[in-house]
């Protein structure tokens, strides 16, 4: 299979990772294994894989920095050479699919050439916070202190210098996800661009979770890349719950299954609805994946999800 391989960044759950690597069945795999994960659960994660799956360079991530967006790009690399997947998946270790690899093989035929992946203008309302009513705009405006591209946090808070900065001109901000579906198109395009604007590449390093707006900003970037450029898209392949104003979503069980099921069977979504669409909401469509998940919360979601869900 060719139309799709899958960019996996784990940290945690061997048993559970094990069980992603099985439901993606034939794709090739580039796994990243967190640095900072302990070397007695890595090898748990990397005992026993199949062949299909790329072990990536080990670097040591922290939330809402540069280290993750460095992560995903090596894989993305890997994927690049090794493989001529007309898409590329991004996943959590946790994460996991709702539907048969051939109906999303199918289904993605649909966004041959294009990414499916939401991304949308700045300001985002959705990015306002008790502290910053701005859409986000405080994620690039402030230069953020980060260690190693590691973010450097205090109580949780992360830090900035004071003052805001000056945002690149020929930059059009979108705010995205970390997980994504590329098309392999805009993966080579972002790759070139890492490597020939390293000045902004050091602006990206500094701004808070540049894994929700790095990629889809510069893609996005007509002053970049002109025609090239990437058109914001309303669609949303995940099916994710979040925790009130948390930053993290909450673990899925067996009582989230019936909206499991919900956002399985709604009516799929093609490029042509989705992609360019004005507004921030579109209807409701079909999710491929859904996160997150842990042996330790709930398998038995799993189990369902394999036995109506993917079968």
């Amino acid at each position: 299979m060719t139309e799709l391989a899958a960019v996996v960044l784990a940290h945690t759950d061997p048993v559970h990772l094990k069980r992603l690597i099985a439901s993606l069945e034939d794709v090739p795999i580039f796994l990243h294994c967190d640095a900072k994960t302990p070397g007695p659960v890595v090898q748990q994660m990397v005992q026993g894989l199949p062949s299909r799956v790329t072990l990536c360079e080990r670097l040591p991530t922290s939330r809402a920095s540069w280290s993750l967006v460095e992560a995903e790009l090596n894989g993305l690399r890997h994927s690049l050479k090794a493989s001529s997947a007309r898409h590329i998946v991004v996943l959590s270790g946790t994460d996991y699919p709702l539907v048969p690899m051939q109906e999303l093989i199918e289904q993605l035929a649909s966004w041959d050439g294009q990414s499916y992946f939401r991304n949308v203008s700045m300001p985002f309302p959705m990015w306002n916070t008790p502290t910053y009513q701005d859409g986000g705009l405080w994620r690039v405006q402030h230069r953020f202190i980060n260690i190693r591209g590691r973010a450097w946090l205090w109580r949780d808070i992360p830090l900035h210098l004071p003052g805001k900065r000056r945002i690149p001109a020929e930059l059009e901000l979108r705010a995205s996800s970390q997980w994504k579906i590329y098309a392999r198109d805009h993966v080579e395009l972002l790759l070139r661009l890492v490597d020939a604007r390293p000045d902004l590449v050091r602006f990206w390093r500094s701004t808070h979770a540049p894994e929700e707006s790095f990629a889809a900003s510069m893609l996005g970037s007509r002053a970049i890349l002109g025609s090239l450029a990437m058109p914001p898209c309303l669609a949303l392949a995940w099916y994710i719950v979040w925790a009130g104003a948390s930053s993290h979503p909450r673990w899925l069980s067996s009582a989230d299954f019936d909206c499991l099921a919900e956002a399985r069977w709604a009516p799929p979504i093609g490029a042509a609805e989705a992609v360019g669409a004005p507004g921030l909401q579109i209807r409701p469509h079909r999710k491929l994946f859904a996160r997150k998940f842990s042996t330790a919360v709930d398998t038995e979601v799993l189990d369902r999800i394999d036995a109506d869900l993917r079968q």
